[in-house]
This record gives C-alpha cells, sequence and structure tokens, in this order.
C-alpha cells in the first residue's frame, strides 16, 4: 500500500498531510507557497535508463511512494537558479469549483416488490416470528393463541392481518388484497395448551362466526430502530467519551434495513376524556415521540394553535365549513442508527426533470383518494413523491419540497401530503388520516375522507338553531361496528371541519361526505357482491363541539356524538352502511342536519374505553406516539456537493534547471540525466507543508516545455 500502484496514464495522487488537517481544524488552513521536488529520483539510475530507452530489463521509470498523512517535508527541490525551495502562490494557481454529484440509493423498508405489488420481507433483519390463527379462535376479548413455534415477547408488536371466509390470500405474505392490518403490543405470553396465549393492549376483533379462514401473525421487535433491527450489523466505533478505537472487528459498513417513524401530537384527542379533576388517563403530553415536539414546532413551524381568520372562514363563502388549520400530529421520518457510515450522503437529490425523486411507499393503507370507485378497490397500497418548487420554511433557510399522491394513483389533481427536507434527509407527513392509518393505535390502517357542512335555517319545527351567531362549531364522524362481532370501534376521522355563524340569527348545520368514490375500500357487508376487501360499518356518528371564538381549540372532553344511522344509510336494520348511500350529497335525503332537537339527544364522546386509552397509572399500555419504525419504505437519490480546490503549478522547464538532489551531477561535461519531477508541494504561509501530491510517472523537465501540473483537492 506504500507505493503509488501504475496506471495506463500518468496521474497525481494528493492528500491534505496532518499539519494540513490541523490548520483546518483550527480554521488556519491557507495556501501561500507551491514547491516541485524529486526525492525519489536516482539520476545514476535515470542516466541509465535515458542511454538505454529500448532495454525492458530496466523497469521502466522510477517507483514513487503514495502521499502519507504524515507526510515529511520534500527532501529534495527542484528550483530555479534565482534560489530559494519555494515559490509564491498567487491567483492564477488557484481555482474553486462546485460540483454535485449524486446516486441511487438502496430501497429500505419492510417491504419488496414494485408498481403497488409488494410482499411484507420475512428474513430475521426485519420480522421476529411468523405464526398463523384460526379465526374462530379470535372471539373478541384481549388474549389471542399462536403458534408455540413462535418467538414473541413481552412489548413485541404484532400485525394481526385479517382474512375472512370470503377473501383468503394464499399467500401471507402479499399486501396486495386490501384486508385490515391491525397492530398490537403484547402485554403478557404464557404457554398452554392451545399454544402460546398473547394478551394484547386492547380488545381484539370478534371473529368467531369465520369457520374456515386464517388470519396472519407478524411479530415484530420493540424499542428503537437502532436497537431494534441494526443490533445485529451496526455499533458505534468509539469508546464512550474517548476516541480510542475499540477492536478493529466492531468497525462495520452495515446498515439498518428500516427507517424511523415518529409520530408527535400536540393537541388531545376527540373524546379523551377524564384528563381533568380525575386524571384518569394520558394526555398527550405523555403521548409517545412527545420529545419531538420541537421539531414539529418551532422547527417545521407546524403550529399547535389556531390562525385561523376570517378571510379564511369566508374562502368557501359565508355559512360554508372550511378545514381546521391546525395540524394536531404530523410523522417525522428520520433514518437515526449507529452505523458508521453516511449512507444518504449529504442530501437527497431531486431532479424530476430525469425522473431522480424521493418515494414513499406504505403498502399496506387503505386510501380513501385512490383511483377507485366507491367499495370497488381491489389493490391496497399508495405511493407519494416529491414534486415541485423549492419552498423555505417560513424565513429561515430550512429548504422542503411538497410530497404530493402519486398522480397515477389518484383521478384528481395530486394534493399535498407532507414535506421532503433534502438538506435534512427527513420526511414529514402532515396528512393526519395518513398518520392515522400509520398509527398502532387507531385499530385501522384505511383513511377516511372529510366532511363538508354548511349552515342551514332551523329545523323540527323551531326558530331555533344549534349554532348562535358568532360561534364555531368543530365537526368530525366516526365509523365503528357495534355489533358485537367483527371489527372494533376506530379513532374518528382526524380531519375536522369548523364552520363559524356569521349570519343574524341561530342556524343549524347541514354535513355530507365531501365527495362521492371517496369510499373505495368500504364495503357494505350485506351486498349481493360482498368481495370480502376493505371494512364495514355498522354505525355513522357525528361527532362536534360548538366553541365561543372561531380559533378557540376544542375540550377533548366536550366533544358530542350524535348517531345519524338509519335504514337511509344501511337499507335493512342493524345491517352494514351502504357506502354509496352515506356519500349521498344532499342531507336531507338521509337527515345528515344537527339541530337543537337533535343535540338535546347526543352524548358526550368517549374513546377512552373503546381504545384502551393509557391510563396514568399504567404507561406500559400501548399509546398514540408510541410507533418507532415506518411500515413502509423509501426510495431516493443520494447528493453530496464537491468543493474542488484545484492548484494549477506551471513550470518553464528552461528556468527550474537546479536540483539539490546528490544524485544528480552539476557539471554540464558529464551530461547528467534530464531533472524529473516526482512530487508538488503546497505550503501555508508559515511554510509548513499542507498538500502534497505524488506523481505516478515522474515528468521530465525537457529545456524548452512548460509543463502545467493540475493538483485537485476534494472538500
Amino acid at each position: 500500500m506504500s507505493y503509488i500502484i501504475k496506471s495506463t496514464s500518468p496521474f497525481v495522487s494528493i492528500k491534505l498531510t496532518e499539519i494540513g488537517r490541523e490548520n483546518l481544524a483550527k480554521g488556519q488552513l491557507n495556501f501561500s507557497y507551491w514547491a516541485i521536488g524529486d526525492s525519489e529520483i536516482n539520476y545514476d539510475r535515470e542516466a541509465i535508463v535515458d542511454a538505454n530507452p529500448t532495454d525492458p530489463s530496466l523497469s521502466g521509470s522510477s517507483k514513487i511512494m503514495r502521499p502519507f498523512d504524515r507526510q515529511p517535508d520534500l527532501k529534495s527541490f527542484i528550483t530555479t537558479t534565482a534560489g530559494g525551495n519555494l515559490n509564491a502562490m498567487n491567483s492564477s494557481n488557484i481555482n474553486v469549483v462546485k460540483a454535485v454529484v449524486n446516486n441511487e440509493a438502496t430501497e429500505r423498508g419492510f417491504f419488496t416488490g414494485s408498481s403497488m405489488t409488494y410482499a411484507t420481507l420475512t428474513g430475521n433483519t426485519y420480522l421476529k416470528s411468523y405464526s398463523t390463527v384460526s379465526n374462530n379462535t379470535i372471539t373478541g376479548g384481549t388474549v389471542i393463541y399462536i403458534s408455540s413455534a413462535a418467538t414473541v415477547d413481552v412489548n413485541d408488536f404484532i400485525r394481526l392481518k385479517l382474512t375472512n371466509d370470503v377473501a383468503t390470500p394464499s399467500n401471507p405474505t402479499e399486501n396486495t388484497v386490501p384486508l385490515p392490518n391491525l397492530w398490537y403490543k403484547v402485554q403478557s405470553t404464557a404457554t398452554t395448551v392451545n399454544g402460546t396465549a398473547i394478551t394484547v393492549d386492547r380488545t381484539l376483533p370478534n371473529l368467531s362466526g369465520q369457520t374456515s379462514s386464517t388470519s396472519h401473525v407478524f411479530v415484530y421487535r420493540s424499542g428503537q430502530v437502532a436497537d431494534s433491527f441494526g443490533y445485529e450489523t451496526s455499533t458505534a466505533y468509539w469508546d464512550s467519551g474517548t476516541l480510542s478505537f475499540d477492536a478493529a472487528t466492531n468497525i462495520t459498513c452495515d446498515d439498518v434495513k428500516v427507517w424511523n417513524m415518529n409520530n408527535v401530537w400536540c393537541d388531545n384527542l376527540a373524546g379523551l376524556t377524564g384528563l381533568t379533576t380525575s386524571k384518569l388517563y394520558e394526555d398527550y403530553t405523555k403521548f409517545g415521540s412527545y420529545d419531538y415536539l420541537g421539531a414539529k414546532n418551532p422547527y417545521f413551524e407546524y403550529l399547535c394553535s389556531s390562525s385561523a381568520t376570517q378571510l379564511a372562514t369566508d374562502c368557501n363563502g359565508p355559512g360554508f365549513s372550511y378545514a381546521d388549520d391546525v395540524k394536531k400530529c404530523i410523522s417525522i421520518l428520520h433514518y437515526t442508527n449507529n452505523t458508521i457510515s453516511n449512507l444518504y450522503g449529504e442530501f437527497f437529490f431531486i431532479d424530476t426533470v430525469n425522473n431522480k425523486n424521493i418515494t414513499i411507499t406504505i403498502p399496506d393503507i387503505m386510501y380513501h383518494r385512490r383511483n377507485y370507485g366507491t367499495s370497488q378497490g381491489i389493490t391496497m397500497g399508495m405511493k407519494f413523491i416529491a414534486s415541485g418548487a423549492t419552498y423555505l420554511i417560513g424565513t429561515s433557510q430550512v429548504e422542503y419540497i411538497d410530497l404530493v399522491e402519486d398522480p397515477t394513483l389518484v383521478d384528481d389533481t395530486p394534493v399535498v401530503i407532507g414535506k421532503v427536507f433534502p438538506q435534512l434527509k427527513m420526511v414529514v407527513i402532515e396528512d393526519e388520516e395518513i398518520v392515522a392509518a400509520m398509527s398502532y393505535k387507531s385499530n385501522r390502517n384505511w383513511t377516511l375522507p372529510a366532511l363538508s357542512a354548511q349552515l342551514t335555517s332551523p329545523t323540527g319545527g323551531t326558530t331555533t338553531g344549534i349554532l348562535d351567531v358568532n360561534k364555531t362549531m368543530y365537526l368530525t364522524y366516526a365509523l365503528d361496528n357495534t355489533s358485537g362481532s367483527g371489527l372494533t370501534p376506530t379513532l374518528p376521522c382526524q380531519y375536522y371541519i369548523k364552520v363559524t355563524n356569521n349570519s343574524t340569527t341561530s342556524k343549524d348545520v347541514s354535513f355530507r361526505i365531501e365527495d362521492v368514490d371517496v369510499l373505495p375500500y368500504m364495503q357494505q357487508k350485506e351486498s349481493l357482491v360482498y368481495p370480502g376487501y376493505g371494512f364495514y360499518a355498522t354505525n355513522f356518528k357525528l361527532v362536534y363541539q360548538i366553541v365561543d371564538n372561531q380559533n378557540d381549540r376544542p375540550n377533548p372532553a366536550s366533544w358530542k356524538a350524535y348517531d345519524f344511522t338509519s335504514t337511509a344509510i344501511t337499507q335493512t336494520v342493524g345491517g352494514t352502511i351502504n357506502p354509496y348511500l352515506l356519500e349521498t350529497q344532499t342531507p336531507s335525503q338521509v337527515g345528515f342536519t344537527i339541530s337543537s332537537a337533535l343535540n338535546s339527544g347526543a352524548t358526550t364522546y368517549d374513546i377512552t374505553l373503546p381504545l384502551s386509552m393509557s391510563p396514568n397509572s399504567n404507561s406500559d399500555i400501548l399509546q398514540f406516539g408510541d410507533e418507532r419504525f415506518f411500515y413502509g419504505n423509501l426510495e431516493t437519490y443520494i447528493g453530496a456537493t464537491i468543493y474542488k480546490t484545484i492548484f494549477d503549478i506551471r513550470v518553464n522547464s528552461s528556468q527550474y534547471n537546479l536540483t539539490t538532489n546528490p544524485t544528480r551531477s552539476t557539471q554540464p561535461s558529464t551530461n547528467p540525466a534530464t531533472i524529473r519531477v516526482s512530487e508538488v508541494g503546497i505550503y501555508d504561509s508559515n511554510r509548513n507543508l499542507v498538500v502534497i501530491g505524488k506523481l505516478s510517472e515522474p515528468v521530465q523537465l525537457t529545456a524548452g516545455n512548460t509543463i502545467m501540473f493540475e493538483l485537485s483537492l476534494d472538500f
């Protein structure tokens, strides 16, 4: 490794010396002088080689050592008759150029595949164990029985992939057929005659009526990604508090195969009661990932309080609803691990013209804006890509590009669902419904569309409406199954809308699903063509709250719920909801108007028991924000900026005709060999050698020629 390996063309091997690196660390690195030398040339040998140019036994040109980190100064210098080893550097000798290089990064995540056909990776790197379970043994409660051969421990996460007697994919790892994929946290395990009994954090579905189908249980490690998915291959390469190296075998270039995900909340969920005097349950300050709140705001400027104005209210016209402008939660995707390699370079490289982009794929999500008609969704999964111009966060220098829906997977204009931060090598998903579907606690892997609402005249034979003048109503909804079998209650829609009464009299509020064909994965089980796909619900509940001022945030314990389920949307008493009817755009046809009369029959909306919210007395229960790994794939190109300092050294052979090398004769009568340059040194203002360049082939300074040496040093 000490000598330069010859190549077919001459080149200069260049290195910053130890003194140069020290000066760089001190902020004192400068380039003031240059010199050329022939320290490794034996001119007696060169004279013999020159006299026998066709003799191959003389081994060609002299071997030159590589430049070393602790490079000593040149031993012999080539100079002019004016004397002096060093030559002053001027502006013509130094140029700085900037170059951006890029490369495609390895796709990382839990899935393999393409074109929305993905399979779950099952290697030990990703999956702890896998098991099947007969659906008729999943009977509600919090205990599920799996094979004793499966490895599962307390605090592990399990993904329960539900099949049914109608839809039973033969390949458990496929993620094409749209089925519920629900996450749970293992609270305890026990060995029984029926296998391993796993107690989970909340109530399981009741599938006792399913007689011939088998669901799938995937077990994943808990804890931080760096510990749970990289512990076998990655390690820090220095001791704590020192720079002394561990054993050489601990230095690794292996990488963690998955991305981190932290879902950060700054607002309490609708229906999270028991937070005031009793303080029975954890509020958002005790949600997981609360320690990332500083990233949400102020760094990314996702505000936790309303900044709505009258102008915002009137965007759709007076009396119409508008979106809540507070992002209650975001999902931060980042690559945090212990590997020593900079696997994502200096930044994400995005060049949409040449199809170099960042793509986020979530194969197991049932996304409500997929390009399917109502109840027609046959393939789940969604992709999102960076698109558009580069913007800045506020007045900072933090750059971002919008993360939008893959236009090939939606029928409408793609909407923004998050931001890509190329400098930070991070992605933020700001769409609250996508965050909900990725949550381990929400009881659903499907997203829901928003509501749309407007003020109407009072109904029910009264002149008094539910919403007084200048009051504001928050609205969302819940689609639940209360039949006692099948799916369990889910997190309500996380798109909140608001309507403000700017009229002179009190009003009622009519509402509807915002559009048609936004429930592609919702099915009516009683349909003659029910495919067994997607999800279903027996109840449609409006969840709402009235506040005094437009900018007031809702109280989590003061939300009300009114059940608008009727045969107008189920067709039969006790049946599941027909999504075509639910999407009806005329509220009067399905009775979707909340009035003073109905308000008196509303109940307090409460999610603490249905979702088994974590009590203050037991923080081990799975909580929102406890997610740690991103259950999807990320593809990107990575970039790096190279700053090249180019030293342009021009040597007039007629002037540089002396050398301090003792092997070359100074007597012209002896016909000494032509002077050869084997090295170029760059010196700082204190005449310290800070850059050394070694030539793979010594260059002869033939009289009458000007030789140009170009040294390129990357930073």
